[in-house]
């Protein structure tokens, strides 16, 4: 595993594919599954530099408040849903971490059943690293950035993360974290299971109360209670004067009385999500001066007195969310002018007065998400100079008006997706030097001014999906030279403009999937000139018209799936000397045409899957050398020509299953040297000899097999090398997570000689073959 800093190469082991020059997607998804970010990074030259809107990229802009404990810390595995790797529903990991070792629990809980202990996202760790959870398990895939530390919880309740972000000693290195990533290289998984999350390096201490456990970190005296999850109705007795972090979530509190710390005066960390409470007196957080993290998420609370956080002046970061609050008073946040995390998302917030947040100066991240906000008042954002995310999605939203944001110049990501958002006024997002990510889908757009964006130059992504957009005006993103994520997916688009895009030079990722679009003009695209990944399946575009890809160059993935494509004429892909990956499958393609397939010589996967081709032409794959993915399953071919197949010396994965094949003479296969996977699967195939050297795998299920001398060989084959020809294939199921992966049955029956019609051709006996 390649480790360069500011960023990780994730390796082959991580489930994910990095092809080319396409971009890649981590995706982060909470336990809850309310909430889901993709942290985009960029292909190719992955670890050469983080992109500003990166999980890194604001890093030197966010504070690293001071910590008062260094225990471990429980950081919680997101599970990545991508094809092949799959968990159950509810599976979640859960690493703690000290300095110098790592530490699996809870490792196969269910739903509501792993623990809900969150720490904070920044450690103060020195010449050391926080590093972010990585789990290995079977199948399970974790990539890195993709693990939700200090901000998804388990399934039930709290927000999702938006992207990672590792504390800076992490990036600078270390020698502890080479300690760390040998441990876990040497240790796996499944070596470091079973501890106790309080077994941290000293024995346990004696004035630990009876009911948790307390640990010391391994280099230094501070000391961390554990009484998480104990069904407790009131606090225990005898908690250490010298606890730097308290666990008391998942307990059954109902409140909080007075003064029940003031004897933690050194207490930096407390945790009391899912405690039952239903409220919280005035005076409970008394003597807690030192107090840097507190969780009150998961709860009852319909209300908070104002001097509430009173006793509490060094918070950096106060987790209220999925309560029950109708309301924010003001003065409820007065003197916390060292936060920097507020999370009130998931409540009931309707309205906020104006002050809500006065005095809350240093903040950097705010999560109103989940709520009922109708409304933004100008004032309402007035005093957070410094903050970067803003998360107002799920709300009830129904315009965003100007000046609401002009007072926010530092920000960086704006999420009002999820709302009944209809009109952006001109010039709303005014003052936003500094957006990088801007998340408007799933909205009710209908249309977009050239004034809608304007002063948004260092954006980076732009999210419009699932509005009722249904057109798109010359000039509307002239701003955006800097764009890389445009997703318009999903609207009422009929039709693409010439000059759409313009101004969008380093626009990488378009998607225009799901739209209406059934013309493309001229020079539409034009100004694409570093698109890698375009979109635009689910269309009906009916033909493609001559020079419509011109200028994209750099496209490395196209997607025309469900495009209502019947014919491919000549010369329909010109311009896309560099594309690697054509996706045509559910278009019901009667033909290519001679040259249609002309000028991709650096084609590596063609899928025609599920279209009405029944005859292949003979200069069909002519100059596409490079072809190593030929999808040609669904289709109406009853034969298989040599000639057009000649040209494919690379191919590695050939599919014709659910066919019309009666045939498949020897000289067919013979010029592909490089065939390692062939399915032959749903066809009318009675006879084959397996020539192919060097085949790997081979599915045959489904053909009515005439098991005479002809197929003694393929029998000698599937008995000497039961992985080419294997009786079952367990095979991830594409949808559901939580369905186990399934075994596809590979059989070879035999409808003939009647001897042995309805046997498997490995089981009819060698003496069936002693006359051939």
């Amino acid at each position: 595993m390649a480790f360069c800093p500011p960023c990780f190469c994730p390796h082959v082991g991580s489930g994910l594919h990095m092809p080319g020059n396409t971009r890649v997607r981590a995706l982060q998804s909470g336990g809850n599954g309310r909430r889901s970010r993709a942290a985009s990074t960029r292909d190719p030259g992955l670890c050469r530099k983080a992109l500003p809107h990166s999980p890194w990229a604001h890093l030197a802009a966010w504070p690293v408040p001071v910590f008062g404990t260094q225990t471990a810390a429980r950081l919680y595995g997101q599970v990545s849903s991508g094809k092949g790797h799959r968990c159950p529903a509810g599976w979640r990991g859960q690493l703690v971490w000290s300095r110098t070792t790592a530490v699996l629990s809870g490792s196969a809980s269910g739903p509501g059943r792993v623990s809900t202990t969150r720490l904070p996202p920044f450690c103060r760790l020195t010449g050391s690293a926080c590093l972010y959870g990585h789990v290995l398990r079977s199948r399970c895939r974790v990539p890195y950035w993709a693990a939700g530390a200090g901000r998804g919880l388990e399934r039930t309740g709290s927000r999702s993360p938006r992207d990672s972000r590792p504390p800076a000693p992490l990036l600078a290195g270390g020698p502890a974290l080479a300690v760390l990533l040998v441990s876990w290289a040497v240790l796996g998984p499944c070596g470091l299971e079973g501890a106790e999350p309080g077994a941290l390096g000293k024995a346990e201490s004696p004035q630990c109360p009876a009911v948790c456990t307390c640990g010391h970190e391994d280099y230094s005296d501070e000391l961390s209670v554990f009484c998480s999850s104990r069904n407790l109705t009131r606090l225990p007795d005898g908690i250490p004067d010298g606890a730097r972090a308290l666990w008391l979530d998942g307990n059954n509190f109902s409140s909080i009385p007075a003064a029940a710390f003031q004897n933690l005066s050194g207490l930096g960390f407390l945790n009391l999500q899912g405690s039952g409470l239903a409220g919280l007196e005035p005076r409970a957080l008394l003597g807690l001066h030192n107090l840097h993290h507190l969780h009150l998420e998961r709860n009852q609370l319909r209300g908070l007195a104002a001097h509430t956080f009173l006793h509490t002046p060094g918070l950096a970061s106060l987790g209220l969310g999925n309560n029950l609050l109708g309301r924010v008073d003001e003065g409820l946040f007065r003197g916390l002018s060292g936060l920097w995390d507020l999370n009130l998302g998931w409540n009931s917030l309707a309205v906020l007065p104006d002050a809500a947040f006065q005095g809350l100066a240093g903040l950097r991240e705010l999560v109103l998400a989940g709520n009922k906000l109708a409304y933004l008042q100008p004032a309402l954002f007035c005093g957070l100079g410094e903050l970067r995310e803003l998360d107002l999605s799920r709300n009830a939203l129904r315009s965003v008006k100007a000046n609401v944001f002009v007072k926010l110049p530092k920000l960086q990501k704006l999420y009002l997706d999820h709302n009944l958002i209809a009109a952006v006024a001109p010039g709303a997002f005014l003052g936003l030097r500094a957006l990088r990510w801007l998340d408007l889908s799933h909205n009710r757009l209908g249309g977009l001014l050239e004034d809608t964006f304007p002063g948004l130059l260092g954006l980076h992504v732009l999210r419009l999906s699932h509005n009722a957009i249904a057109g798109l005006r010359p000039r509307t993103f002239k701003d955006l030279h800097f764009l890389e994520e445009l997703r318009l997916d999903h609207n009422r688009v009929r039709q693409l403009p010439g000059q759409a895009f313009e101004g969008l030079g380093q626009l990488e990722v378009l998607t225009l999937n799901d739209n209406q679009i059934q013309e493309i003009e001229a020079g539409a695209f034009l100004g694409l000139l570093s698109v890698a990944v375009m979109n635009l399946s689910g269309n009906c575009l009916r033909a493609l018209p001559e020079q419509a890809f011109q200028g994209l160059g750099r496209l490395h993935s196209l997607h025309l799936e469900r495009s209502c494509l019947g014919r491919i004429r000549p010369h329909a892909f010109a311009g896309l000397s560099g594309l690697r990956r054509l996706f045509l499958r559910d278009n019901g393609i009667v033909a290519v045409e001679d040259q249609g397939l002309q000028g991709l010589a650096e084609l590596l996967e063609l899928d025609l899957t599920a279209n009405r081709l029944a005859h292949l032409p003979g200069q069909l794959f002519q100059g596409l050398g490079k072809l190593e993915y030929l999808l040609l399953a669904g289709n109406r071919l009853a034969a298989l020509s040599a000639d057009a197949l000649r040209p494919l010396r690379r191919v590695f994965w050939l599919d014709v299953s659910h066919n019309r094949l009666e045939a498949l003479p020897e000289d067919v296969l013979a010029p592909l040297g490089q065939l390692r996977y062939l399915n032959l699967r749903n066809n009318s195939l009675r006879t084959f000899v397996p020539r192919a050297p060097g085949l790997e795998r081979l599915w045959l299920e489904g053909n009515p097999w005439d098991c005479g001398c002809p197929l003694r060989a393929l029998r000698a084959l599937a008995l000497q090398q039961p992985d080419v020809v294997p009786r079952f294939v367990r095979a991830a199921l594409d949808g559901d997570d939580g369905q186990p992966p399934a075994y596809a049955y590979n059989n070879i029956t035999c409808t003939g000689p009647a001897a042995v019609a309805g046997l498997d051709l490995r089981d009819v006996a060698e003496a069936h073959f002693a006359h051939c």
